[in-house]
């Protein structure tokens, strides 16, 4: 569990996941990478960093909100 990213999995319905660090060679550093699932398990897009999860959230906050509410509706009729 990626820490840090509550809000916005509880606000989007998403599930960020940490992919590792790896070792950028022109940065001098190692770099954690994070995956972001939907509310429906779907894989949403790899390779982000923090400040990557915050921006893709904000950018597609229309549709992820709408995969969000879907679930919550099946959830509730089932």
């Amino acid at each position: 569990m990626a820490y840090g990213f509550k809000t916005l999995e509880k606000k989007y319905g998403i599930k960020v996941v940490s992919e590792g660090e790896w070792w950028h060679p022109l940065r001098g550093k190692y770099i954690e990478t994070f995956k972001i699932f939907t509310g429906d398990g779907c894989c949403w897009e790899n390779g982000l960093s923090r400040k990557g999860v915050k921006s893709e959230c904000e950018e597609w906050h229309d549709s992820l909100m709408r995969i969000k509410a879907n679930c919550e509706r099946v959830r509730k009729e089932n």
